[in-house]
């Protein structure tokens, strides 16, 4: 049992090591998004937000409306 959880605690800080070597800023593998490129992208998600924010609403609104007219409030 004890060797066990040593040879996964083993695995475990080789994995690491070999992740550490590819993002290392020093290889420079990893390329960080520039200011513009991330406000892009939240101006983007910001939107897909809102349109699906609107279309649940509007879905919502329908559907109790439809409720009612059923049971006749």
């Amino acid at each position: 049992m004890k060797q066990q959880i040593i040879e996964i605690h083993n695995k475990a800080k080789k994995f690491l090591r070999e992740v550490w070597v590819e993002v290392s800023p020093k290889n420079g593998k990893v390329s960080w998004p520039t200011r513009k490129v991330i406000l892009g992208a939240t101006g983007v998600v910001l939107v897909c937000v809102a349109i699906i924010t609107t279309y649940i609403g509007i879905v919502d609104w329908a559907s109790i409306s439809l409720l009612n007219l059923v049971i006749g409030r």
